[in-house]
Order: structure tokens, then sequence, then C-alpha cells
């Protein structure tokens, strides 16, 4: 009965012992991904660091005219950056050029006082060419961007004038059921447009009676006399 009793305390430590260290390893894996983390959180803002420094040294390049690559024999100096632009000249050796931008495959280069735009293909790339590149096309991204916004802000504001417009024309009642979608007899075009939006087709027909009007929807028509919804259709 005693040696039963101490196998049982000897089993029961055993276990316990485990538990034991399986927690002290999970504190250990948690503490270590923490640390994983932070390094790697570390990690990224030394990367963005370089990447910055680079865009710089590469901005400052630019500027000072001092990015310079060779273009090979046979390049085309061409008046616009596109495939149909005029040519200005053909290189008839290889060549120093000075890069000064960028665009959808073509770079803005000088040489011997002769300045134009020349595709990539005929411009040798180094790391500092590649970054460049990289350069001007997150300028492009963002000035698109900005660009993006800034139509987003003058429809904003178009719209915004032009709701006041129907808020003073059809009262505030009226519009918020026109937003909703509401349509019914004896509203005008307009109204109608503001409601459902601009239909997929008119047919018109006119006579001595006025003006007949079918506009037709996804699931929707709407028959319009002389200007005023006289009937509709689901």
């Amino acid at each position: 009965m005693r040696i039963f009793t101490l196998i049982i305390l000897l089993v029961s430590f055993n276990v316990f012992s485990q538990e034991t260290e399986i927690s002290d390893l999970e504190k250990l894996k948690q503490n270590l991904t923490s640390d994983i983390n932070k390094l790697n959180d570390s990690l990224k803002k030394v990367e963005l660091q370089i990447a910055v420094l680079k865009s710089k040294e590469i901005k400052k390049m630019v500027s000072d005219s001092t990015l310079i690559s060779s273009a090979r024999e046979g390049a085309y100096i061409k008046k616009s950056s596109n495939v149909i632009g005029e040519i200005i000249t053909k290189l008839t050796e290889k060549k120093e050029v000075v890069l000064l931008d960028y665009y959808d495959g073509y770079f803005g280069i000088c040489t011997d006082s002769i300045c134009g735009y020349m595709s990539e293909m005929w411009i040798e790339k180094n790391e500092k060419v590649y970054e460049f590149i990289k350069v001007k096309k997150q300028e492009q991204k963002e000035l698109k961007r900005l660009e993006h916004e800034r139509k987003l802000k003058l429809k904003e504001a178009e719209y915004a004038k032009l709701e006041k417009e129907y808020i003073k024309k059809y009262g505030q009642k009226t519009y918020d059921k026109l937003k909703q979608g509401y349509y019914w007899i004896g509203m005008n075009r307009e109204m109608a447009t503001i409601s459902l939006g601009s239909p997929k087709d008119i047919n018109r027909t006119v006579g001595s009676w006025g003006v007949h009007e079918q506009w037709v929807y996804d699931n929707t028509y709407l028959y319009f006399e002389n200007g005023k919804l006289t009937s509709y259709q689901n």
C-alpha cells in the first residue's frame, strides 16, 4: 500500500513538473514573439528611413543635374514622351545623358545641349536609375491621388450647391422624398431624375397634343405628358 501511494505521489509530481515546464515555455514563447515583433517594427522603420534618404539623394541629383547614365547607339530623342512623338535626333554613338524626369516608360534627358524624351529601353540602368524610376512612380501616384481628391471635392461642392437649389425649389420635405427614390403622378422630369437618376432610354412622340415620353429604367417605366408624370409601370 505504501509503495502504491509512493508511485502515485511520484507520478503526480512528474505531471506537475511537466505542467510547470509547459507553462514556463509558453511564457518564453510569448516573450520571444513580442521581441520578434518589436524587431520587425524596428526593421521596418530602418527600411523606411533608408528609402527616404535614397529618395532625397535621387531628388538632389536630379535638381543638380548629376544623375547621369548612358544611352545606347541608335537611341531616339523625341519631342514628346510617346511612340509617335516627333524625333529630334538619333544617337550615332553611345552617349552620356542627364536624367531629368521619368514618366510612363520615357526619360526626360539632356545630352550635348539637346533635351527631349527617350524610351527607357535605350538607357543603361543601375541601382540609382532604378531608384529614380521608383521615386518618380511614387510621385506620379501621389499626384494622381491628389488630383482624384481635388475632383472629388469639386464634385462634392457642386452637389452641395445643387442640393441647395433643389431644396429652395421643391422644399426640404419633397427633396428628402426624392432622395429616397419616391416618385408620384404630377412630378416633373427634373424631379424624376433626382429620384431615379437618368433613364436608360427615352422614347419620345410629338403630336398636336404635345410631347409624350416613355422613360425606361430597369424594371420601371415612367410616362410623361408635356413634362408631367401621368402614369408609371413597375
